[in-house]
């Protein structure tokens, strides 16, 4: 999963940057429910912000993947904290962190794009639901996660003889 954290990082870099010369000066960056603008900034500042936004969502899950494992309140906490099953257990919460790096990063892309745009349109204009759906995903994706992580520290079935 960190792959795919790396690569949506790298991709929201890419997209703040490249879609400078589409953009109009200023441009259209914060939106009302009913998808006109509210907020305008030129386009580099936007850029930049974005690109502040990424690595402050990575330097989040590197921390957040540093912690203390007896921090952490997991279900069978005596047999994941026990020597031999410790690294199995980090490398799960690491991955879970991955993930929810991933989605945080890949709504920031999806906002880039929504954007790009509303910026096209004169006067600019969002997709208001397109935004709310995309949080919905999001919030259900870090159920699902959330739940991925809860059946993964469940005690290994022994097989009986």
């Amino acid at each position: 999963m960190r792959i795919l954290l790396i690569i949506t990082c790298l991709a929201n870099v890419a997209f703040a940057f490249g879609s400078l010369p589409w953009l109009p000066n200023p441009m259209a960056n914060h939106f009302s429910l009913n998808g006109t603008p509210n907020r305008f900034e030129p386009p580099l500042i936007n850029a930049v912000a974005m690109c502040v936004i990424t690595g402050f969502i990575v330097f989040m899950v590197r921390c957040f993947s540093k912690l203390s494992t007896s921090i952490y309140s997991i279900p069978n906490r005596d047999y994941w904290l026990s020597e031999y099953n410790r690294p199995k257990m980090i490398r799960r919460l690491r991955s879970f962190w991955d993930s929810l790096g991933f989605g945080a990063n890949l709504l920031l892309l999806f906002f880039q794009w929504e954007m790009l745009q509303a910026n096209q349109t004169i006067p600019p204009h969002a997709t208001p639901f397109a935004l709310v759906y995309a949080c919905t995903a999001l919030f259900v994706f870090i159920v699902v996660e959330i739940i991925r992580l809860y059946l993964s520290f469940r005690l290994p079935k022994t097989e009986t003889q």
